[in-house]
This record gives C-alpha cells, structure tokens and sequence, in this order.
C-alpha cells in the first residue's frame, strides 16, 4: 500500500517538473524579431583627440536575444542598447543581430563617426597615424620677437644636435620626442645635453574664431617642462600656429617675460639617395636659382652649429636672381650667369657684380654625407674655386656642398665638409 501511495507522488512530481520546465522554454510561435537601432555621437569637443562615444539605441521588436557587430574589430556586445567608444573616427558597418521567439534577423548600418582628423590641422599634424616633425633648416628657423612681435631679437637656425630631433603626434593624442643623441638644452648654458625627458601626450584645441594650439602634457617622469622645439620654458606649455601646410609649420609660444618665441618645422621624410638625385636633377636636369623672394635670406654664413653665425642673411643682388644652376643625372652641373656673377670675398671688387663666370657640364661626385655631418647627400665638385663654384665665389675651397633638404620646389644647400666655416643657401626650382 505504501508503495503504490509513494509512486503515485513521483509520477504527479515528475509531471509538475516536466510542465514547469516546457513553460521556461520560448516557444516558436507569432512573428520573428525585426532588428532595428539608432544611433548617435556624443562628447564632440573642440579639444582634440576627444572621446569618440556612440550612443545605440535598440528599436528592435519581438527580440529577446542581442549581438552588436561595430566593425572596428572589437568585442562583440550582448548589451540592449550599448555605448560603444571607437579608437579612430570614420565610417563603420555597425550590424545588430536579435533573436525573437520565432527566428532571429540582422540589421547593417553605416555609422559615421566624427574623430578628431576631421579637424584640417590635426589631420595634418598627425597624418591621422603617426605625423613626425623635425627642424626645418632655414636660417631664421628660431626666433625670438617683441611682445608685440613687431621687432626682432634673435633669428638663427637651429643647432647641430637640433636638427635631427624628432616630435611624433599620435592621432590618439600621444606624443613622442626622439633627440637621437643630445637636446639642446637653453637651461644649461644653450648647450648639447644628454637627451632631455618631455611629454608623453598633447592635445589641440581649435575653437573657433581663434588660433589653433598644441598643448603638451606632463613629462614622462613627472621632472621638469615639456617643449616643442627649444627647451624655453613657455606660458601653459602652449603653442600658437601662426601658419601651416601638409609639410610645414610655424608655431609661436610666449617666454616668461612675455616675449615671444617662433620656431619653423617641417614634416619628417626620410629620403634614400636616390630619391635625393631624382628630386635634384628631375628626368633630364633641373634648374635652381637662388630664393629672391624678400626675406628669404638665401645666403647665410657661419658655422656647422650655427650655420648664421657670421651672417644671418640679406636680400640678395639683381645679378644673382638670375643665376641658374642646372644639375644632371649624369653627375654634372652647369652654371648660367646670364652675364654677370656676384664677386664674393675672394675676387675683386669683393661683393660686387663682376664678370660672367659660368661653366658647363662641370663633373662632380654625388652620394652619402661622411662623417656624421648633417645632411641628405653630399657632392664634390671637379676644379678649384672661384673658377668653379655654387651659389658665390667665395665658399670653402674643398668645394663639397650637402644636401640638407629638398623637395620638388625647394632646396636648402650648405657648402662646406663642416669642420670650419659654412655657406648655406636657399634656392627655388627654375
């Protein structure tokens, strides 16, 4: 009797077991999910890189069940209506898959993302990767002007342990500085120093109706003032763009005693040797005259430190803007007066139009700077000054000219193998 009693209570238990489970279980009846969203971006700001949040919203019916997709490779979400940060601004293929009682159902979007490359300047700045700046060479390259900036102080280049500094910008707003062996170091007597700590983040903040500026973080290590360019300490760690290109860039920040300092920059491209030669000499030879331009200072003259030293630039005279050096892949020059030469210090009378002196398919070496010294490539010319010669008469008599930069327009050429006095020269493609 008790036994059938106790069986009877099992078979009842199980069935309240089994009908409690199948109720648990989603049955495949009415209509399948439709997935739907929308989306929206927020947290744009004029302080660059910015956060780059989106907001979805699930507008999705009969679901019960989410995965998000937001194309950036990241972690799938699982999230009804998630907040998504994206490393880079642009445009995703967001896709939300639901499941609903009768099936599941995928929607794809395009989500446009607004970074902080949308900005003109920044998208300059940092080549929306990693945009690498260093020195440019000319000869006012640091300036140092009037509250004002209606006089100037100081105009010189920058020094040899300079030149090769590298500043990378991060598009995530990370910095970088390379000094590659020394920084110039204006604390410690204007001298080469052990390389210098600096900042490990910048931000830009570009409102408009103002001057865009680059703001620099604290240095990695908590010690001293980050910088870009010398290292002046300047007001907020801030720094004013006065002009820029895809490839170049001025910037001005103020100095303690509200002066202000300028610096000239250019973009970092590494140029092999042959890209040097082809940007010289062109297809079948290029022409290159001395930058005429007012204020280009296309002579100066100094050391391999200070390449301004002894002679911070000038306009130059009527019979030199018509010089015409014209380089050929066969590793010659010709040089066209056009009737006149400027007499150097060296020929009488000293700095002043004289006789035509031009020559022709004069051969000259071409290949790498020895030595250490500054530059892209370095050239040799055949026979002796003043009977041969670019840019004046009087340059060093071991007529050996670097490369220190080049683009198609442009070209800075400094004379002499950097153990004593240097010629350096601007010139512009005929």
């Amino acid at each position: 009797m008790k036994r059938t009693i106790f069986s009877g209570i099992m078979a009842i238990g199980l069935m309240l077991t089994f009908s409690q489970c199948t109720k648990s279980v989603p049955e495949l009846s009415g209509t399948a999910s439709v997935a739907d969203f929308a989306f929206a971006q927020f947290g744009i700001s004029d302080t660059l890189p910015y956060a780059y949040n989106v907001r979805f919203t699930n507008q999705s019916s009969d679901e019960f069940l989410y995965q998000w997709n937001f194309g950036d490779n990241s972690s799938l979400s699982s999230v009804a209506s998630p907040v998504h940060t994206f490393a880079l601004g642009g445009t995703y293929d967001v896709s939300l898959t639901t499941v609903g009682t009768n099936g599941n159902n995928t929607v794809t979007k395009k989500v446009f993302v607004r970074g902080a490359c949308d900005n003109d300047f920044y998208n300059k700045l940092t080549a929306c990767a990693i945009g690498e700046w260093t020195w440019a060479f000319d000869g006012d390259a640091i300036k140092v002007l009037s509250a004002d900036a209606t006089q100037v102080f100081f105009a010189g280049s920058a020094a040899n342990c300079q030149v090769d500094d590298v500043y990378k910008f991060s598009a995530n707003g990370t910095f970088t500085y390379e000094a590659n062996g020394a920084t110039f170091d204006v604390q410690s007597g204007y001298s080469c120093q052990p390389a210098k700590v600096n900042a490990t983040s910048f931000k830009v903040v570009a409102k408009t109706g103002e001057r865009t500026k680059i703001i620099l973080g604290a240095t990695s290590n908590g010690v001293g003032r980050p910088f870009f360019g010398t290292t002046d300490v300047v007001a907020n760690n801030t720094y004013e763009i006065m002009s820029y290109t895809a490839d170049n860039m001025v910037v001005r920040a103020v100095l303690p005693d509200n002066n202000l300092i300028e610096f000239k920059f250019k973009k970092n491209v590494a140029l092999t040797i042959a890209d040097v030669k082809t940007l010289l000499t062109g297809a079948n030879g290029k022409g290159w005259k001395l930058d005429g331009a007012a204020g280009a200072n296309a002579i100066i003259v100094g050391t391999e430190s200070n390449p301004a030293q002894y002679f911070s630039g000038g306009p130059i005279e009527e019979c030199q803007k018509d010089d015409v050096y014209t380089f050929f892949p066969n590793n010659t020059v010709t040089y066209n007066a056009n009737g006149a030469t400027f007499n150097g210090g060296n020929i009488a009378p000293n700095y002043n139009c004289g006789a035509d002196r031009s020559y022709v398919a004069n051969s000259h070496t071409f290949g790498p700077v020895m030595g250490g010294r500054t530059g892209l490539a370095s050239m040799q010319l055949s026979g002796a000054v003043p009977a041969r010669f670019i840019g004046t008469t009087d340059v060093p008599v071991d007529n050996i000219y670097r490369i220190i930069d080049i683009s198609p327009g442009r070209m800075i050429l400094r004379a002499g193998s950097g153990t004593g006095d240097v010629f350096q020269f601007k010139f512009v493609a005929n």
